[in-house]
């Protein structure tokens, strides 16, 4: 029998080989780097709204804070919410290509890459004993497991590590298949929130044109590329979910709550979550425990299981802690001082 094993890789993944890919990293780019200047007034207006307030923490999470900030100017507007919109889409896609290809993949890219396949091949080795076993009594050793990748960054760097394999290396499986979820840098780019309930201003978004610019989901399901779709038919017929570098955040709620039906439907599937542990000490295995706790109810609220059911499937929701899993170690070209990545967007 071929258990179907199914990763989700979030930002964390690239946080990992230490690329600089989160909002945050990206803002003072976008606020005063040249390639990213404009003459516009509202995106000037929308880059004062972005720093305002001295720092960026109102908006860690990008989409859910302009989700937040709908009501302010010049977001309150669907003409105006949809020029800032694009341009910071644009501008952070060059970035993020710009980030990605600090990798020396001629360096580094094939030894990143079986490292890659092997973690994915040997996953269950990072769980507990106890949670290893409670796995391996449905799906043994022996069974074949085919893999997929749910993409959830914008970067494509799984992708050019795959490229470094050749057939000897996949083996029994010709291609792990990578299903870019939200789009990538290149094309195709999903930016916005999960739901309408995400939105400080829903009288902004009062059709379907207007909703899709802004509700990922919505504009998932009806452009061409087919990644829900796809994405979807690949969670349906999974035996195991792996999800690792996810914060388990809002603006994917739909994808969580798809998983929590997921494990509803059948007794034998099993929810793998992979923590870092940061700032946990190991020493204490009821620290460990809570740790685990608290990211199970994480999940468990983000899937929208009511906490009454619940106790029924936190056996088959297992918390992984370790740091070794994904760790690549790639070799990055060091971008000058001054200049951190070379200039290669027009002005827009």
């Amino acid at each position: 029998m071929a258990i179907r094993v199914t990763f989700l890789i979030g930002n964390g993944f690239d946080l990992n080989l230490g690329l600089d890919t989160r909002y945050e990293d990206f803002y003072p780019h976008y606020l005063e780097d040249g390639r990213f200047h404009t003459d516009d007034p509202e995106i000037l207006q929308f880059k004062e709204l972005l720093q305002s307030g001295g720092n960026y923490s109102r908006w860690a999470d990008f989409e859910l804070a302009l989700g937040q900030h709908t009501n302010a100017p010049p977001l309150n507007s669907e003409a105006s919410l949809r020029k800032c919109l694009q341009h910071f889409k644009r501008c952070f896609a060059q970035y993020l290509r710009d980030e990605e290809n600090r990798i020396d993949y001629d360096a580094c890219g094939r030894d990143m890459a079986l490292k890659f396949l092997k973690d994915i091949r040997s996953h269950l080795a990072y769980l507990e004993p106890r949670f290893r076993g409670i796995i391996l009594t449905t799906h043994t050793p022996k069974d074949s497991r085919i893999y997929t990748v749910l993409n959830f960054n914008y970067t494509t760097v799984i992708d050019r590590l795959f490229d470094h394999l050749n057939d000897r290396d996949l083996a029994l499986q010709s291609k792990i298949p990578v299903i870019h979820v939200h789009g990538t840098h290149s094309g195709g780019m999903l930016l916005g929130v999960d739901n309408i309930s995400q939105v400080a201003n829903p009288n902004l978004f009062t059709d379907t044109r207007q909703k899709r610019m802004f509700l990922k989901p919505l504009l998932n399901q009806q452009s061409g590329y087919g990644h829900d779709a796809e994405a979807l038919s690949v969670l349906e017929n999974s035996d195991t979910i792996c999800i690792f570098g996810m914060s388990l955040g809002e603006t994917d709620a739909t994808w969580w709550g798809r998983i929590g039906q997921w494990l509803i439907a059948n007794p034998y599937r099993h929810l793998l979550i992979f923590s870092r542990g940061s700032n946990l000490d190991l020493f204490f295995p009821e620290d460990i425990l809570d740790h685990q706790d608290s990211i199970r109810d994480r999940f468990l609220s983000r899937a929208d299981i009511p906490p009454v059911n619940r106790s029924a499937f936190r056996d088959r929701i297992h918390i992984a802690i370790t740091s070794d899993i994904f760790k690549l170690e790639p070799v990055l070209k060091v971008p000058p001082i001054g200049n951190p990545s070379p200039p290669s967007l027009t002005p827009v």
